[in-house]
């Protein structure tokens, strides 16, 4: 499974990459921060990006998907505004396929 960078959310703590942890919560994977394994994402009829310790919520999105990448709306619990954007790390593609790829708009 890939990673997923969190980017950009005023809620700063929550900003990095997260690795699949291996467990599962509602058949979905859950993420843990590298920086700090007590933040995860994980679904529990939302994708959460929270602080497991704390118990504080930051971040939701309603969106049923797969991986919390393909949410399109995220909304903010007890996070600072802005949401963050949340993807999924690309890897093993050279530098310059990306930038191509992009230059022809795909």
């Amino acid at each position: 499974m890939a990673n997923i960078i969190v980017s950009g959310a005023g809620s700063t703590e929550v900003n990095g990459t997260y690795v699949d942890t291996g467990q599962l919560s509602g058949d979905k994977p859950v993420y843990a921060n590298n920086a700090n394994s007590d933040i995860a994402i994980g679904w529990d009829s939302a994708w959460l990006i929270m602080n497991l310790s704390t118990d504080v919520i930051y971040y939701g999105s309603f969106d049923d998907v797969a991986t919390p990448d393909l949410c399109t709306t995220w909304e903010v619990n007890a996070g600072e505004s802005p949401v963050p954007t949340v993807t999924k790390e690309v890897t093993g593609i050279p530098k310059h396929f990306l930038y191509y790829a992009r230059m022809r708009g795909n």
